[in-house]
């Protein structure tokens, strides 16, 4: 690139604050402390993006970062696939990369800009094999509360021309009930969802279009059957042996701490007991066993 002298800002162009002339003849004051122009003694890099046949590839977009990827600047080549990011503060370690789409992102090697020097940086991007590929974002909610499903398994599946089904991929759902499938083929596909106490669900998703991105929202209703829950324990004596064949009551606790007897059963050899769908509540239970007393 040509050096040519032309005029530059020493300073950062200033504004004073306001004040105002109210008075006759009044007269006011406004002093402006100027602040260095940084680009004054920057330099200037510049390049080319082609792909791997040497053709130029308008529209890339290449982009200037620290060493700690902390994002500085980024530019977009012009129809020859040339950039230039002019002036650019002089400084160490700085990093750059190129991307476009249908490519791969690539990064050149790191560099060095010192005061009024010139730094050509050109890319050579190769094509990306999976950008014309799909994606599936998911979201999971409760569908009577809203709330986010953590952990609920996502199985998808491909749907072939005779509706037969291939397990693809399986993931999970993260605390706020989000899932990906990545680099997806055009094809036809079930997603297929199961979470501990709701009812499963399913949903058809057609990838048709290249680099295509479907999002599917799922809200999934409580399962009643599993809704209910189970009350068990052991009961023993005062020696800590089980007691086979006692019987148990079990009573809902009202609001007024009133007993409300809702189920019985016995216990096994064990000593155990267990009480299945059993509803939201809180519980007490009681238990004893009668004996045979010959008198």
């Amino acid at each position: 690139m040509a050096v040519e002298d032309v005029r530059q800002d020493m300073y950062k162009l200033g504004q004073s604050e306001e004040k105002s002339i109210q008075d006759l003849a009044e007269e006011i004051r406004l002093d402006l402390q100027l602040q260095p122009n940084e680009n004054l003694e920057g330099g200037t890099v510049y390049g080319k993006v082609v792909d791997e046949e040497g053709n130029p590839i308008e529209n890339s977009l290449v982009k200037i970062m620290s060493n700690d990827y902390e994002p500085l600047a980024h530019a977009f080549t012009a129809a020859d696939g040339s950039y230039v990011f002019s002036p650019f503060p002089a400084g160490n370690n700085y990093r750059i990369f190129a991307i476009s789409d249908g490519y791969k992102l690539q990064e050149q090697i790191q560099f060095n800009l010192l005061s009024n020097q010139q730094v050509e940086k050109n890319f050579q991007l190769e094509v990306d094999p999976n950008a014309s590929n799909g994606i599936i974002a998911g979201d999971i909610f409760d569908n009577t509360t809203g709330q986010p499903i953590e952990g609920a398994v996502v199985k998808l599946y491909q749907v072939d021309d005779q509706q037969v089904e291939t397990l693809y991929a399986l993931t999970y759902t993260n605390e706020y009930g989000q899932y990906v499938f990545r680099e997806l083929e055009q094809d036809n596909y079930i997603v297929r969802i199961t979470a501990l106490g709701y009812q499963p669900a399913a949903t058809n998703v057609v990838i048709d279009q290249p680099g295509q991105i479907a999002n599917v929202i799922s809200n999934l209703q409580v399962d009643t059957a599993t809704e209910r829950g189970t009350v068990s324990g052991l009961i023993t004596d005062d020696n800590n042996q089980p007691i086979a064949q006692a019987d148990v009551i079990l009573y809902e606790v009202k609001e007024d701490d009133s007993l409300n007897p809702v189920a019985f059963t016995k216990t096994n050899d064990q000593g155990a007991y267990l009480f299945i769908n059993v509803a939201r509540g809180d519980y007490k239970i009681k238990s004893n066993k009668m004996v045979d007393i010959t008198v």
